[in-house]
């Protein structure tokens, strides 16, 4: 399988067909709720438990709900749906927040454990993190009794994330040996863990590369130690990435979250407490996001200048519009495709699952949970009809990869048939369907799939089997 990249570059996975005629680490992220007590009035179990596979009941009134909404976030440009919606980190007069009734609270918590600890805590009712992570924390949650749930899809990262080597490094497999920066526990874990498992590196050189990493408090560092060649790769995010690439001769980026378009995704998470509470506040939140979402794509000058202005953010007007460049702000029908109906094969589900996988990997987390127990689709789906039902984001196009392109990574993967059949066998489905979820979330790619049989009968019929 060949997969294409902005600038050339390929994965390529064979699959092999045979016998078709023949035969915790607490300092980077983990929440530690055993740490928690005393830290807020909401500390231990909730209290309130959501079935979200009942209806959303919306009080005729909702004067006895809470308007005050605390949130949490960290400085990223993709949050400004909602910071443009507010005015700013709090509610200002003439806002779109302003005019729902709302007051909101943007708490900037960059670091992920004392975010999911607020939450936690009752310190803020919803966070603003990513699906990948998520899935550590709802497990962790889950065995302290701690209730909440996804329900609201931000942003896609596009570009804004990625890995970038020295000279010499063209592809994942020349990873092997070398020095690796990545912040643990992070996105940036994340994706440098999937692109390594997609490649054609075994477990053990894998391991070694883990083994070897320099592991950054968050996801700047590691673009800076790139920077100073202290490392020979690093995973990081823009525009620290972009400029560490820019001051380290013959450095490229190997690949990004342009490639893996469907891999890194930001979503906001709420108490079970606040969310049975007030689900009116929270309808109307998810409401003056969107709206907010829709203000910059109508109005993007008008929007960086307000980013520009918000105290502490520190995103100035000209750095939010390149920063912008590489996140596709969720819409309404983002939202919908993304968690899916409950059991689809959604992208959130996908995202998820392989986020559980390598956080048991990790041993941080040590049950699976079905997806749909940790997303409510209610208060999006109580929006239905208020906003457009088609993406704005226009489809993808097929582009030929240019002559000579070089792979970013190459696997061979070995498939089995049933005796002079074209049934494949039980456990080959797995292999397909590992495959078909890394296919998933690269989806900005161009695939080829190549295989053989194996020599046992004639060769025409061979090839009516292969095909």
């Amino acid at each position: 399988m060949a997969v294409r990249i902005e600038k050339g570059g390929w994965i390529l996975i064979f699959l092999v067909g045979l016998g078709l005629v023949g035969y915790s680490l607490d300092k980077y992220g983990v929440v530690n709720l055993r740490k928690l007590a005393g830290g807020g009035s909401g500390a231990g179990r909730t209290g309130e438990k959501i079935d979200t596979s009942k209806p959303l009941v919306l009080p005729a009134s909702s004067v006895s709900e809470t308007r005050d909404v605390r949130v949490r976030v960290n400085i990223w440009v993709g949050c400004v749906g909602g910071l443009v919606a507010n005015g700013g980190l709090d509610t200002q007069p003439g806002s779109i927040y302003d005019g729902k009734g709302l007051k909101v609270s943007f708490k900037i918590i960059d670091d992920w454990t004392e975010g999911a600890a607020a939450l936690a805590t009752n310190n803020v009712d919803v966070m603003l993190t990513t699906a990948d992570v998520w899935a550590k924390d709802y497990a962790q949650f889950q065995e302290k009794g701690f209730g909440s749930h996804a329900f609201y899809m931000v942003d896609w990262s596009r570009g804004a994330d990625g890995l970038i080597g020295r000279q010499g490094i063209n592809s994942i497999e020349d990873l092997a040996g070398k020095t690796v920066a990545f912040a643990p526990y992070t996105p940036s874990h994340f994706l440098l863990w999937n692109g390594l498992k997609s490649s054609g590196l075994s477990t053990d050189q894998r391991l070694e590369i883990f083994s070897k990493a320099v592991h950054t408090k968050d996801g700047i560092e590691p673009a800076t130690l790139f920077a100073q060649q202290k490392v020979d790769a690093a995973v990081a995010w823009d525009p620290d990435m972009s400029d560490a690439v820019a001051k380290r001769p013959g450095a490229k980026k190997i690949y990004d979250t342009r490639t893996a378009n469907r891999l890194i995704a930001d979503i906001l998470v709420v108490s079970d407490r606040f969310a049975a509470r007030s689900p009116q506040t929270l309808v109307k939140f998810a409401e003056g996001w969107l709206e907010g979402v829709g203000f910059i794509n109508e109005q993007p000058s008008r929007a960086y200048t307000l980013i520009g202005t918000i105290k502490d953010f520190n995103i100035p007007e000209d750095l939010a519009k390149t920063m912008l460049g590489g996140v596709r702000l969720a819409d309404f029908a983002d939202n919908m495709a993304f968690f899916g109906a409950p059991g689809a094969d959604s992208d959130y589900a996908n995202i998820f699952k392989m986020a559980e996988e390598m956080y048991r990997e990790e041993r941080l987390i040590r049950h699976v949970s079905d997806p749909d127990s940790t997303v409510d689709r209610r208060y999006i789906a109580a929006l239905s009809g208020k906003f457009p039902a088609t993406s704005t984001e226009a489809p993808l196009e097929y582009k030929a990869p240019p002559k000579g392109a070089v792979p970013i990574a190459t696997q061979r993967r070995s498939i089995y048939f049933e005796t002079n059949s074209a049934k494949m066998s039980l456990d080959s489905r797995v292999v397909v369907d590992e495959i078909a979820s890394f296919m998933r979330a690269y989806g900005n790619t161009v695939v080829d799939i190549e295989a053989n049989t194996d020599s046992t009968g004639a060769r025409s019929h061979n090839l009516r089997l292969s095909k």
